[in-house]
């Protein structure tokens, strides 16, 4: 009896853990070798975001600074102002914000 409830107690928290969302996690790091530490989301979270700031020309870039975290929503930032951008990226999967430049896929929910 006692096996039993511990078998079904480790299945319930297998299920829990495997609902939960962990992303890569950084705050305005220069690169993105720097965002690597993965943590695990709180339950209100939805959201992997990634945030790229960069100053620079064509795919020369003088200057870049990257966050990811964890959100409840998804921003849709996607600037272009002369040769500074911002942009966002937005994914709901298990470590899926990994790159730092995601491409067309910006600010998508």
């Amino acid at each position: 009896m006692k096996s039993s409830l511990l078998a079904v107690l480790a299945l319930v928290l297998c299920a829990v853990q495997a609902n939960a969302l962990y992303c890569y996690t950084c705050e305005w790091e220069r690169s993105n070798w720097n965002c690597l530490k993965a943590e695990k989301c709180s339950d209100k979270d939805q959201y992997c975001v990634t945030n790229v700031g960069s100053v620079g020309i064509g795919s020369l870039s003088l200057w870049k600074r990257i966050t990811k975290k964890c959100s409840k929503t998804c921003p849709h930032y996607n600037f272009l102002m002369g040769l500074a951008t911002y942009t966002s990226y937005c994914c709901q999967s298990f470590l899926c914000n990994l790159h730092a430049c995601p491409g067309p896929r910006l600010a998508r929910p």
